[in-house]
């Protein structure tokens, strides 16, 4: 292990100290050079997916230019037979080890947090709230991240707000996307689906009507927009009075003969009816039956 100094801002320019509850007295931290292979994953890594070619393009970058940013990493010491063993447990900046463990580097500039060598609590709780700050996690992540804060730690919502600089209605919001159905999470995770289009399908209590919804959105039909004005139309048709059963019947009927959701919007001076496609095809096979 190389030590270095002056070779960055330390750790404040990782995670704000309001969020990993720094000593006052603490203003920066040496940068060591550690080998690639002595530095084992975090198991409590929030983040699950990597995208292999934003990795690739990364390891690019680091073959070229290094690694610009530090790792966060804890020195763990096993006594083992032959003497003291001493690896590094990671504890933030996995996507950049493994970009460069591509790029083939002997070596990886890090900052060892000898406070915290051996508490999982404490290194959890780092990993988590640098990869919400760095905007590094998916929608789904981020709602696991928030979820884990909360039951692991006790957290409130307006405590994790504060800690990771966001307001509590965010917080609130996204950790409701959690009570989604798997496939339509596993949709968000994969970037199939929008963060808004998936908080625009919790509006559904119908699942059915949600999981209609959602094929439409994967066939590129529906904006966020759209699910929310689908989400109001079944709404409409639970409330007492709000829209005629007539209006309701026949938005059923006209959906299941052109085999697309169909909106009926009235007011008192009239109305519209909104049918949506996804492709040129699907609009002309509603024309013709329409039209026949």
């Amino acid at each position: 292990m190389k030590k270095f100094f002056g070779l960055g801002k330390g750790l404040n320019s990782l995670i704000p100290a309001d969020g990993v509850h720094l000593k006052p007295e603490i203003t920066k931290e040496n940068i060591f050079y550690v080998e690639v292979h002595k530095i084992r994953p975090n198991p409590d890594q929030p983040r699950k997916d990597f995208d292999q070619e934003a990795l690739v393009e990364l390891s690019k970058s680091i073959r070229k230019f290094g690694v610009l940013q530090p790792l966060l990493v804890s020195k763990i010491e096993e006594s083992t037979q032959r003497g003291l063993n001493v690896f590094y447990q990671l504890i933030a900046g996995e996507r950049r080890l493994r970009a460069a463990q591509l790029a083939g580097l002997p070596h990886v500039p890090v900052i060892i947090r000898d406070e915290i060598p051996d508490d999982k609590s404490n290194r959890l709780e780092v990993s988590l709230i640098e990869n919400i700050q760095r905007e590094d996690l998916n929608p789904m992540e981020e709602a696991e991240a928030y979820d884990r804060l909360a039951n692991e730690f006790g957290l409130t919502q307006k405590e994790i707000a504060e800690k990771v600089s966001k307001s509590r209605e965010v917080v609130a919001n996204t950790v409701r996307l959690l009570k989604l159905p798997q496939y339509i999470k596993d949709a968000l995770r994969e970037n199939k689906i929008t963060n808004a289009h998936a908080r625009a399908l919790l509006s559904f209590e119908n699942e059915a009507k949600q999981k209609e919804v959602y094929a439409q959105i994967i066939k590129g039909g529906f904006s966020s927009r759209d699910v929310e004005e689908a989400a109001a139309s079944a709404r409409s048709e639970r409330g007492v009075g709000r829209k005629d059963i007539r209006f309701v019947s026949l938005e059923k009927n006209l959906t299941q003969k052109l085999n697309t959701p169909v909106l009926i919007k009235t007011t008192d001076k009239g109305g519209q009816i909104v049918i949506r496609f996804a492709t040129h095809e699907e609009l002309s096979t509603i024309a013709k039956s329409i039209i026949d």
